[in-house]
């Protein structure tokens, strides 16, 4: 049985239950929390928002949520399925319970 962690959509409020394994990414400093979207491609790059309002793309590594801690914020996977060569994955700002 895998573990499941309760994380909360900072956009909506919306609490889901995800699978241990899902993937993260660290949140960048400059991220405008108002998009609170961003796109993570094969190549290990994620694609965001900044404050200033320019697109960035930055090499990222990705992390389990089971490595989160409770109250941490961080960018968790939509979807279990990764990111391939014809989509990007979409990441969402939220909270792990």
């Amino acid at each position: 049985m895998k573990r499941m962690i309760p994380v909360v959509d900072l956009t909506s409020g919306a609490i889901s239950l995800r699978p241990s394994h899902t993937l993260t990414l660290d949140l960048p400093q400059d991220f405008d929390r108002t998009a609170a979207i961003a796109e993570f491609d094969v190549q290990s790059r994620i694609r965001y928002l900044s404050l200033a309002g320019k697109r960035v793309v930055l090499a990222v590594q990705t992390r389990p949520l089971s490595w989160r801690v409770h109250g941490e914020e961080c960018l968790v996977a939509d979807h279990s399925s990764g990111a391939t060569a014809a989509r990007a994955g979409s990441y969402t700002l939220s909270t792990v319970e």
